[in-house]
């Protein structure tokens, strides 16, 4: 009787504890507003050539770069940690309509999204040219 007490009170702790996240992450302006970093960065030129890692490419003074989708609707890039000379400080404009992002005139595709990050794609002008980009949110 003593072990049926003990395991049903660990059972109710562990369903308690175990509560489902009620945060919506709807993939709206509010949601996507926020601060990022580019932890991946992929090429592909063609439909017939393999993607390259182009964030290996990165300086170290770019890969602690932030970028910061502000509510407003404007962009501030942020040379942070290591500065690079010169610096990549820069601000822009930014919109977010469905799934499409447009991003200092540029537009992705916001292929995932979960509130901690997202990857978005951008489609290049030949056949099966594709820039991926995935950013976490710090």
């Amino acid at each position: 009787m003593k072990k049926l007490i003990i395991c049903s009170l660990f059972l109710s702790v562990l369903a308690i504890s175990c509560k489902k996240d009620d945060k919506n992450c709807d993939l709206n302006a509010a949601n996507f507003a926020g601060t990022y970093k580019i932890t991946a960065l992929t090429y592909k030129p063609n439909t017939a050539t393999p993607a390259v890692d182009a964030y290996a490419f990165f300086d170290a003074c770019e890969k602690d770069d932030l970028i910061i989708f502000n509510a407003n609707n404007t962009i501030t890039y942020t040379d942070a940690g290591v500065v690079c000379v010169p610096n990549g400080n820069d601000t822009g404009t930014w919109s977010l309509t469905g799934t499409t992002a447009v991003v200092d005139g540029e537009s992705a595709t916001v292929a995932s999204f979960d509130c901690k990050g997202m990857t978005l794609t951008i489609a290049g002008t030949d056949p099966g040219e594709l820039t991926t980009v995935t950013l976490q949110k710090q």
